[in-house]
């Protein structure tokens, strides 16, 4: 319950610096307060983003998002930006489209030192994957898959596990599953695919009247049997539920305490293969869980996945 008093006690401060903004923005910039491991000033976070926004030839509020991801990790932005900006340019270079050239994606994939070599591969797996699903284009997804080109094998043979796993789930979840859990599912081992999909049906039922996407029962199921967690996460959101906040986006409530209740769970960064790992290892489960855009509901920017940072319109996430 700590972090979520952190939380609120973020939020409280952030509201009157960022008055105009509505209150999805204001909670999203409170949780990159929250789990992030450096501060600056709202001064500070809007010149970024005034930057950004000239930079990027973006709108004000997806400039402000990306300045406020950016801050919440890097002391030195200006070296980050420039490495985001050098790996967007290699992926416009290979005339992908957006938003697979998204600057949320290469924001992230920025702060896992990338080879050129493994970027190479990316670009080769998704072309592979893209043939048979048209829907791997958001820029988490692309994240993903450059997870997969990280590891060993013939790029074939990755391609047609992730089929695998796909055509897995589709026969238990149907084709509304998110590709989110497929391209995540497919790094862990073989052997454990059963008992995370049970997991995953378990979470479906234990959080049901809260209408969580797939995507965030497919991050709760890798912690273990789901009932362990669920009381815990139903007192975090009951703290969240009563702050003003979240009056009118009251479906951000539950989405808010399962991110922040994942960001402490240290045990996640055992699961995946050491070579998608950042560096610095303290550092790797904020970047595995909360890359931008973390799924199609509009939690940040009302824009959905295929809005983002590098699309949609100058909305926000408030209180209509």
């Amino acid at each position: 319950m700590e972090i979520a008093t952190t939380f609120l006690r973020q939020l409280d401060h952030i509201g009157p610096e960022f008055r105009t903004y509505q209150d999805g923005i204001l909670i999203e910039l409170a949780f990159d307060r929250t789990i992030g491991t450096e501060q600056v000033s709202a001064s500070v976070l809007l010149e970024t983003a005034d930057d950004l926004k000239i930079r990027l030839h973006t709108q004000t509020t997806q400039a402000l998002l990306l300045a406020s991801k950016i801050h919440a990790f890097d002391a030195h932005t200006p070296s980050r930006i420039a490495e985001m900006m050098s790996i967007h340019g290699y992926f416009k270079s290979h005339r992908l489209s957006h938003p697979l050239n998204a600057y949320s994606t290469a924001l992230f994939i920025s702060r896992l030192t990338p080879q050129d070599a493994v970027l190479e591969r990316t670009v080769q797996l998704y072309t592979r994957l893209k043939k048979q699903h048209r829907f791997i284009v958001s820029p988490l997804l692309i994240s993903f898959v450059y997870f997969h080109a990280t590891t060993r094998g013939e790029l074939d043979e990755l391609a047609s596990r992730i089929e695998t796993v796909y055509q897995r789930l589709k026969r238990r979840f149907g084709r509304a599953q998110q590709t989110y859990v497929v391209l995540i599912f497919a790094l862990l081992p073989e052997d454990d695919w059963d008992r995370y999909i049970a997991q995953v049906e378990a979470s479906r039922k234990i959080h049901r009247k809260h209408h969580v996407p797939l995507s965030f029962h497919g991050m709760l199921a890798l912690l273990g049997d789901p009932d362990v967690h669920a009381s815990s996460l139903e007192r975090m959101a009951e703290a969240l539920r009563s702050d003003l906040h979240f009056k009118y986006r009251k479906d951000l409530v539950y989405l808010t305490a399962i991110r922040l209740y994942l960001s402490q769970q240290t045990i996640l960064q055992q699961l995946f293969p050491s070579s998608i790992l950042p560096p610095d290892g303290t550092d790797a489960i904020p970047f595995l869980l909360f890359p931008v855009d973390l799924t199609d509901t509009s939690h940040a920017t009302d824009g959905g996945i295929d809005g983002g940072f590098d699309g949609g319109g100058d909305g926000g996430g408030g209180g209509e």
